[in-house]
């Protein structure tokens, strides 16, 4: 995806559907090489964003998101133009603010950063939403599973792996429904404006899913070390998870946990893939190892 900002097919493309030049186009993407981000800058005040997904599935995800669920909840990015085909592309509207993990910020503007996260989630997940995926939700979590664990196999012990599936199986999912989900749903897709309050950006994992998937990265990450946070949180989303919800969160902490360590071998980021080893560790999967 390298090379995305001198891409003159999809500037152009951009401008034409902006239009206006951009004067400036400054790189914006995350090392992993996923996808490619450009800041469209036109000089006066006026700015978007063009994003290339290097996976077809995160385009059609992004755009899916940003069409029929953006529109209903607050501080989120307009989609302002799609291009399918090759290069595909998403044109979208800036919103104003920094990311929340990129600068020191006040604890109290934390506070109210992860109360706003609590009340923008809620809505997410109450969107309308009819659930047409044809696999049921429990085979859709094994599936999951086998697919992440042939992945981490030459990363994690087969000891580790059992023990997870055991867990993993013995999931009550009864009862449970998929929602609109983020899916990387956390302060470094937040921005912050003292002003304008919460934006959350980034939606090229958002899917139809449990919506435990959107918190489980908080619980391992900012709440840890702040449980401070973690009450804003759910101050903001209306209520907090019982006991059942949290024995469940639990086991899916675990399944994502082993795709960290899948996920950040394959691409060699070893804070990340050092990251799952820890949640299999606080949750007392065996053999994990450093």
């Amino acid at each position: 995806m390298a090379g995305l900002a001198l891409s003159q097919e999809l500037v152009g493309w951009a401008a034409a559907a902006l239009g206006w030049r951009p004067a400036e186009v400054h790189d914006a993407s995350w090392d992993h090489g996923e996808s490619a981000v450009a800041r469209l800058d036109a000089g006066d005040g006026r700015r978007a964003y063009l994003k290339a997904h290097r996976q077809a599935r995160k385009h059609r995800q992004e755009r899916v998101a940003l069409e029929t669920w953006a529109p209903s909840l607050p501080a989120t990015p307009a989609l302002l133009a799609a291009r399918e085909g090759s290069p595909s592309a998403l044109l979208m509207g800036a919103r104003p603010g920094v990311r929340v993990d990129a600068q020191e910020r006040p604890r109290a503007t934390l506070l109210r950063a992860h109360e706003a996260a609590g009340a923008w989630l809620r809505r997410l997940h109450g969107l309308p939403f009819v659930d047409d995926d044809p696999l049921r939700l429990e085979e859709a979590v094994a599936a999951r599973l086998d697919g992440w664990s042939r992945r981490a196999s030459g990363r994690l012990a087969p000891a580790t792996l059992s023990w997870v599936s055991a867990r993993v199986h013995e999931a009550d999912l009864t009862g449970v429904r998929r929602v609109p989900c983020h899916r990387d749903f956390g302060p470094r897709n937040w921005l912050w404006d003292d002003a304008a309050g919460l934006s959350v950006i980034d939606f090229e994992h958002a899917r139809p899913d449990v919506w435990w998937v959107d918190v489980h990265r908080l619980v391992d990450d900012a709440w840890r070390t702040d449980p401070g946070l973690e009450g804003a949180f759910w101050l903001g989303y209306g209520r907090r998870p019982g006991p059942d919800e949290r024995r469940l969160g639990d086991v899916l902490r675990l399944l994502y946990a082993v795709g960290t360590v899948a996920w950040g071998a394959e691409h060699g980021d070893a804070p990340f893939e050092a990251q799952g080893r820890a949640v299999l560790r606080r949750l007392g999967a065996p053999g994990v190892g450093a």
